[in-house]
């Protein structure tokens, strides 16, 4: 035998000895690094002539490029670094999934490491209605409604929001609630109310007012951290 050739009892090089549940995470841990890269070169082409929610549209692109169940996985990577990137700066966001508005404002604004979610109602991105009904019809005869379904579709507003952007609800650092009906529907907004937010404990101020923009019962506003 001579110097160069193995001997018998050689060892196989690493990978080939790896479970494939093992070959399985090495791969999705050198995918979750990948994008990187390709998400600043993208942006570098492109600039500030692309909309926001473009980092959803990347991590869709990159999802179909790669294909399959990690095409998947790529896809969320790419999407959540990108969105991360355009949004990095100052200055005012529209959601793609977040209600309509009644006036020149935006979802949320950016200003430095904080953002300032603007005053969300119960109505249902796409279709405008309101859960739980709305507080009156269109002649403004008053209406029996469900402050419940109206809590937790304001707050999923804003949760769909923050996290389009690249936040969430347990960034919530403070909530300012409006209630047009204070003594009716307090003890159920504030039930519902604890249910997302008695661990984060965010600052919180609840005001009565005599009415809001549309016939709804609520209406939240929101500053989180980015």
């Amino acid at each position: 035998m001579t110097k160069d050739e193995p001997s018998g009892d050689s060892v196989a090089p690493e990978e080939s000895v790896l479970t494939p549940e093992e070959k399985r995470e090495q791969i999705i841990d050198s995918i979750i690094s990948a994008p990187v890269d390709a998400v600043e070169r993208v942006y570098d082409e492109i600039g500030g002539s692309i909309a926001h929610s473009a980092g959803g549209a990347l991590g869709a692109a990159a999802g179909v490029a790669v294909g399959g169940p990690v095409g998947g996985i790529v896809g969320a990577v790419v999407g959540k670094k990108a969105a991360g990137k355009l949004t990095s700066q100052d200055g005012s966001f529209i959601a793609e999934g977040g209600p309509s508005a009644v006036g020149a404002y935006p979802h949320l604004h950016r200003v430095g490491d904080l953002l300032f979610v603007s005053g969300m109602g119960p109505r249902t991105p796409g279709d405008n209605e309101i859960p739980g009904g709305p507080v009156r019809d269109a002649e403004g005869t008053p209406l029996d409604y469900d402050i419940h379904a109206q809590t937790h579709s304001v707050i999923n507003n804003v949760r769909v929001i923050l996290e389009e952007y690249g936040s969430s609800l347990d960034r919530v650092v403070d909530v300012l609630a409006c209630l047009i009906d204070m003594e009716r529907d307090f003890p159920s907004y504030n039930e519902v109310y604890a249910e997302y937010f008695s661990e984060i404990l965010p600052a919180r101020t609840t005001v009565g007012v005599d009415s809001l923009p549309s016939p709804i019962a609520i209406e939240l506003k929101v500053v989180a951290k980015a």
